[in-house]
């Protein structure tokens, strides 16, 4: 099972959940489900995003007993937040639009991406409303952001170049592990753009647009 299908439609509520916190705290609901049926993707999450199970195997992670609490402090840092506390004390809503852009991008739906931002050219440098506060950009990267939205489809060189070509900013940064990074540094570091054998096209991309 992975990420996407053991969330299910949760992931895309944007509409359903118009605050973020709302959203994030039926993540966190469904996120102790998968611990109490001890859903190997769900310790994945786990050792990628809680502060202090960084990198601990999914065997050992298993013999923990986590509440809510631990499920509310992974899903804060993997969306970008310092902590749950940041979450719940924010009013901070749904830019559905640009939600609707990542997804696309995400998944190589460029002719409906570029049918978005022609219609929306503003989410060209909007910012994610999560705490990271990634651009579409960032997102191409396939890193420091959402463990689900990962991804690095065939056509993320043509997404890239496309971007950047409609203004996106290639030093602008995003915040995650502990610092602030841009687009290309974040890329070197990613895996999933070096799997699926396109890594050193966006290198050259970004690197010919600083």
């Amino acid at each position: 099972m992975n990420i996407e299908s053991f969330y299910g439609t949760l992931l895309l509520e944007f509409n359903k959940y118009a605050l973020i916190k709302r959203h994030l705290s039926k993540m966190a609901d469904r996120m102790l489900e998968g611990i109490i049926a001890q859903e190997n993707i769900i310790y994945t999450e786990i050792n990628n995003y809680h502060p202090k199970y960084l990198g601990i195997s999914i065997e050992e992670l298993k013999t923990i007993n986590f509440t809510i609490d631990d499920c509310r402090s992974t899903i804060a840092n993997e969306y970008g937040f310092q902590n749950w506390k940041t979450v719940s004390q924010s009013n901070i809503r749904y830019d559905v639009v640009f939600e609707k852009a990542v997804n696309q991008l995400i998944n190589g739906d460029f002719d409906a991406l570029k049918r978005t931002i022609h219609a929306h050219p503003h989410i060209i440098s909007k910012r994610s409303n999560y705490g990271h506060q990634a651009t579409l950009l960032h997102y191409t990267a396939s890193n420091g952001v959402e463990m689900w939205r990962q991804k690095a489809p065939k056509n993320l060189p043509m997404i890239t170049d496309f971007l950047i070509n409609k203004g996106a900013n290639v030093n602008a940064k995003m915040k995650v592990y502990g610092g602030y990074y841009d687009t290309l540094s974040l890329l070197k570091s990613s895996i999933h753009p070096f799997n699926a054998g396109i890594a050193a096209e966006m290198i050259i991309i970004l690197e010919k647009a600083k």
